[in-house]
């Protein structure tokens, strides 16, 4: 239901996860050309791109090195390793470029004021997301990135450190993102999708996936909730 209900006389326990590139921040990071370097190292190494199952990078990453490791542990190591150099490579010549988009920031200190617990799921490395969220770090009750989740978006697994955490009702727990792949990281986890324009998605795609609302802006997003909830 939209708007989220109050609790009578009682402030109610909620939560948020956001998405970081795209949502919180935005990173100019080309993505064909992360995909051409990716498979221009697999072809290096024997591995003919077009045969592989999986669409997004960092699986398609994972489906060499489940194909090699059987028979050379040592090679899909490498690989994966060259790999994983690359997309960081790339995402912290964006994240030198980059910061949270205006508004962001008081936001998340008015959250974290009202007592909402907040988290970041994100498919990106570590490194790049600290260095554009810099001192914010300190208002997130969990980050999890590539590096130390459990599964990546849009998999449930990738929330469940988050969930945990936060230990309220998944029906208090909102999850803001720009991308489908967002929207369906939410509905898997049984929590409330909320899409958002200012990354790559479009809104009639976030819509299909599943958003409850999509908001031009996450400021939006956030002042809709912090009215309706508070």
């Amino acid at each position: 239901m939209w708007p989220p209900s109050k609790k009578a006389n009682l402030k109610p326990e909620h939560g948020i996860v956001f998405d970081f590139d795209g949502t919180l921040a935005r990173m100019s990071i080309d993505f064909d050309e992360m995909r051409r370097a990716i498979n221009t190292l697999f072809i290096r190494h024997g591995i003919a791109p077009e045969t592989l199952q999986r669409r997004f990078i960092l699986e398609r990453i994972d489906e060499v090195f489940d194909q090699i490791h059987s028979q050379n542990p040592t090679l899909a190591h490498q690989i994966k390793a060259e790999a994983f150099s690359l997309i960081e490579e790339m995402e912290l010549t964006a994240a030198a470029h980059s910061h949270l988009l205006p508004g962001v920031y008081p936001r998340l200190w008015t959250l974290k004021e009202q007592g909402v617990r907040l988290a970041i799921a994100t498919r990106n490395c570590e490194k790049a997301l600290r260095s554009v969220i810099g001192k914010a770090a300190i208002l997130f009750d969990v980050i999890l990135t590539r590096e130390n989740s459990l599964a990546y978006k849009p998999d449930k697994r990738s929330l469940e450190p988050i969930l945990e955490k936060f230990s309220i009702p998944t029906e208090n727990v909102f999850m803001i993102g720009d991308h489908p792949m967002d929207i369906l990281t939410a509905r898997s986890a049984s929590i409330v999708p909320i899409g958002v324009l200012t990354g790559t998605g479009e809104k009639q795609a976030l819509i299909e996936a599943g958003a409850l609302r999509v908001f031009k802006h996450v400021n939006q997003a956030i002042d809709i909730l912090l009215r309706a909830l508070f």
